[in-house]
């Protein structure tokens, strides 16, 4: 039960950063392209984080 408490508070901290990320840099040009962050993609990426933080870095690359 403590690996799956770990996974789920993990997820939840990158979700966190994930928010912080998007507020912050809203204004910048090249961040029209990210789709919008609802409460159903958060969800999703809590329960499945490893797929999520590899796409969002793939994306933020991908972007320059």
């Amino acid at each position: 039960m403590g690996v799956f408490l770990n996974y789920l508070f993990f997820g939840f901290v990158l979700a966190f950063l994930i928010d912080y990320l998007c507020n912050k840099f809203k204004e910048h040009p090249g961040w029209d392209k990210v789709p919008k962050w609802g409460w159903d993609a958060r969800i999703i990426f809590i329960l499945l984080w490893p797929i999520g933080l590899f796409l969002f870095i793939k994306t933020l690359i991908d972007q320059k």
